[in-house]
């Protein structure tokens, strides 16, 4: 068996990715050329082969921040990421102790693995994070499952004059207006404009946008979802407070609903949340239930601080600051904190 780290990967990597069972969206190849772009992160691309096939990869990114430190991370920005390799091959560990070695030699004071599922590997996990996942049927059966108050307010904001509308790139600036002034609003740094354009231009059909309008053609909500197999993923979403009365974001969320049932997707993938966060409250109530994610956290230089996306309490009075900023200042100095906090 060979292992190999390389800067970039030819298509025999997604071919891989695509055809295993346990996969996720943060796998594809495409989300190291997306931080580099953005970001000018440096992407490993590491994966064990035996007879020119491919057998197992573990796709990292280095988050090199002078906040934060240096930390190697699989995936950054995405909430899975991880080992994937060919079942009863026992490579699970030994990817991992090559990625540990990387972490050593590029200076990184950690490894991050956001596994989906458990594997068979010493290191102890996490269990304090979720993502909320739907099991999406039909129309009716969905409609149906709801409370008659998620039904009440999607009725409202439809009779309000809300419409929901899938989009492409060309309402990037229209989603972005949306997302970056509620990112100011719960004071977290907003991801770079660049950033969801190199994710759309990378990862076309896979990535789209999703608008919800009021009745004068306004954006009052906006989503970028990810489509990846029988899956439908809702990792950045956003409306406008002035906007709440209205009822987008329900709106936004039983057109995401009602579109994957149409489509024939199962899954809907509401994002994780900390078992204790108001958001997870929110996501179960649309019948979403939990599932834990079995991160992982490796010290390679212990006693240092944890990193920020395993314990972000510190910088509680950060974000309180970061509320009171108006928005053009926030869109400024946002991406450049943004890019060096793999959350």
């Amino acid at each position: 068996m060979n292992f190999l780290m390389t800067a970039d990967v030819d298509k025999s990597w997604d071919r891989f990715v695509e055809s295993h069972p346990r996969a996720t969206v943060a796998h594809l190849s495409a989300w190291g050329q997306i931080a580099r772009e953005a970001y000018g992160h440096e992407p490993t691309y590491l994966r064990a082969e035996e007879d020119g096939e491919i057998r197992g990869v573990l796709p990292l990114v280095l988050v090199a921040s002078r906040l934060f430190g240096r930390r190697l991370v699989s995936m950054p920005f995405l909430d899975y990421g991880g080992v994937l390799s060919d079942a009863d091959r026992g490579l699970e560990t030994t990817l991992v102790e090559h990625a540990l070695a990387r972490t050593r030699t590029c200076g990184a004071q950690g490894l991050g693995l956001r596994q989906l599922h458990p594997e068979p590997m010493p290191w102890p996990t996490t269990d304090d994070r979720v993502t909320m996942l739907l099991e999406l049927t039909t129309e009716e059966a969905a409609w149906k499952a709801l409370s008659s108050e998620r039904r009440n307010r999607v009725r409202k904001g439809e009779k309000q004059g809300l419409t929901a509308s899938w989009c492409g790139p060309e309402t990037l600036d229209e989603f972005y207006e949306v997302f970056a002034v509620n990112m100011r609003d719960l004071g977290s740094p907003v991801h770079s404009r660049g950033f969801f354009r190199a994710m759309l231009k990378a990862l076309p059909g896979t990535a789209r946008v999703l608008m919800v309008r009021d009745k004068d053609g306004r954006a009052v909500g906006a989503a970028v979802c990810l489509f990846f197999r029988d899956t439908i993923m809702v990792p950045w979403v956003s409306s406008l407070r002035e906007a709440f009365a209205l009822c987008p974001n329900f709106v936004l969320y039983w057109e995401v609903i009602r579109f994957g049932c149409k489509s024939g997707y199962r899954i809907l993938d509401l994002g994780r949340s900390f078992k204790s966060a108001g958001t997870f409250e929110f996501k179960r109530q649309w019948g979403a239930r939990p599932h834990t994610l079995p991160w992982i956290f490796l010290d390679a230089k212990p006693g240092g601080p944890p990193p920020v996306d395993r314990d972000a309490s510190r910088f509680d009075l950060m974000i309180r600051a970061w509320k009171k900023l108006p928005v053009p200042i926030a869109n400024v100095v946002g991406p450049w904190i943004r890019r060096q906090v793999p959350n």
